[in-house]
């Protein structure tokens, strides 16, 4: 069943309720009050490996935002989960997030994601987002003024050959011994296409090149390995095509089970060599984030 405008902003409003009971809202009424905020929003990690990147792309976006409030939100609620269970920590998901920051009277703010590509997680991302939008459209003591939203590295042709450069740019030295192969998450949303995009775009820069994908409908492991077969390459470089090198790296990709990526490989008898850093510790990935981060300010 599809909300329409007025029972999406009274459902939307019922939930900042719910988020906030007990208290009394203090949204300001002044016009000319103005107060900017960040919502840095990722899929999230509960390890040190994978909180490096997001911690090192946090700075970056803190560092762009001065004088402005850069809070955190995450789209996975497994890890939201464990984070909680394990360390005690509570991380909001975007939903949650943007309604604390409008009831703690934030008048504009701009949303940025860290996907890499507009899959599933993105969508409801962008979904929570219009809802918001039509709450201040609606309820404007309640909502705010501007509210704006990126897009995800792998969005358009234009971001996924920038994507190729820098991968060509880092990983350079490598391919002059062997190749590299880089795994994302992957999805069965139609989204997935953006990885073989980007698969055509790194062939065009190296024949060495090579997009896997964890889970999805394109790049799986065996359709990977067919196109290193029909090669006489031995050596590889293997590593994550993720912000974060996190469970999916050390298990999925890296692991030493038998069923991981590199152990699969080395019993085709390759050479691999992991990669064991996510792109958000990719400066030029990090600079590309930011300039994302400028696309969702728009013109506030």
């Amino acid at each position: 069943m599809r909300l329409g405008r007025k029972s999406m902003t009274l459902l939307l409003i019922g939930m900042m309720c719910l988020v906030f009971s007990g208290a009394a809202f203090a949204f300001p009424k002044d016009a000319t009050h103005v107060k900017k905020g960040v919502l840095f929003v990722t899929f999230g990690s509960s390890g040190p490996e994978g909180e490096a990147a997001i911690t090192a792309t946090l700075n970056a976006v803190k560092a762009a935002s001065p004088g402005i409030e850069v809070r955190t939100a995450y789209t996975s609620r497994i890890i939201m989960r464990r984070i909680a269970r394990e360390q005690l920590r509570i991380i909001d998901e975007p939903a949650v997030a943007l309604a604390k920051m409008a009831y703690e009277g934030f008048t504009d703010v701009a949303v940025l994601s860290t996907h890499i590509i507009p899959g599933a997680e993105y969508d409801d991302v962008v979904a929570v987002v219009k809802g918001f939008r039509l709450m201040g459209e609606e309820a404007p003591k309640v909502g705010f003024r501007f509210l704006g939203l990126s897009t995800p590295l792998l969005s358009c042709q234009e971001s996924i050959e920038r994507v190729a450069d820098i991968m060509m740019e880092t990983y350079g030295k490598e391919l002059e011994d062997g190749a590299v192969v880089l795994v994302g998450h992957g999805t069965h949303h139609f989204a997935d296409a953006a990885y073989s995009a980007l698969q055509i775009a790194l062939w065009r820069r190296s024949p060495n090149f090579y997009i896997g994908a964890v889970d999805g409908m394109m790049s799986s492991f065996d359709e990977v390995l067919s196109l290193l077969k029909s090669t006489n390459v031995k050596k590889l470089h293997l590593g994550p095509a993720m912000l974060v090198a996190g469970d999916h790296t050390l298990n999925d990709i890296a692991g030493d089970d038998e069923d991981s990526w590199k152990s699969m490989l080395e019993a085709e008898g390759y050479d691999v060599t992991p990669i064991m850093t996510g792109w958000g510790q990719n400066e030029a990935v990090r600079e590309m984030i930011l300039e994302k981060l400028h696309e969702a300010w728009g013109d506030a």
